[in-house]
């Protein structure tokens, strides 16, 4: 099963079908950088993702402050919740963020964090995490191997608190890239599946 949608997360993604049909305002005119736009756009992409692979896709939602690591690390608000039609059921978490270059590497090793910390605040339900980062062209990429250790291995928090890794869950990393336009907006012009 977990296998079956990581294989429609691919397969769909790449091909860029669902951003084509749902936000030509992306793929075709392009979006401003200004603010959090492309932050909402790339947010709302992956709900209506989710939404489209049957699954009850819910934006911007905290997991619940119940389990063993409640009260451990920050409070988080994940991008986009995937939950199953048939349990209810969080079973996909999403984070979204910018990558301008190394200095974004600790941004995004965060973002993983969060992940982490939503799998378990889920209760271990959730079976697929994805780590989605833009880039302006294709810039230079993260350290996809770190971010995996990150996720497999945990992290402590500031607190000295340990949060171990998810071992139950499956990273996926996708890599959206934008390019400009002769008007100086950026364009969705591919997702490159990362650190595979």
């Amino acid at each position: 099963m977990v296998s079956d949608l990581s294989e429609q997360i691919r397969r769909t993604s790449a091909s860029l079908s669902v951003a084509r049909d749902d936000f030509p305002q992306w793929t075709e005119v392009g979006m401003a950088d200004h603010s959090c736009a492309i932050h909402s756009m790339g947010v709302s992409y992956w709900t209506r993702l989710g939404n489209v692979l049957g699954y009850l896709a819910v934006s911007e939602l905290p997991p619940p402050p119940g389990g063993r690591y409640a009260h451990v690390g920050d409070d988080i608000r994940s991008d986009s919740v995937w939950f199953g039609r048939d349990d209810l059921s969080p079973a996909v978490v999403v984070e979204f963020e910018r990558y301008g270059g190394a200095f974004d590497e600790a941004k995004l090793l965060g973002k993983v964090q969060n992940l982490l910390l939503a799998f378990h605040r889920w209760d271990g339900s959730p079976r697929i995490a994805v780590l989605s980062y833009w880039t302006k062209g294709l810039a230079t990429t993260p350290s996809h191997d770190l971010l995996k250790r990150r996720f497999i291995g945990g992290f402590e928090t500031a607190a000295r608190e340990r949060v171990p890794g998810a071992h139950a869950c499956e990273l996926l990393i996708w890599h959206t890239v934008l390019r400009e336009t002769s008007d100086g907006t950026w364009r969705l012009w591919q997702m490159i599946e990362r650190g595979g």
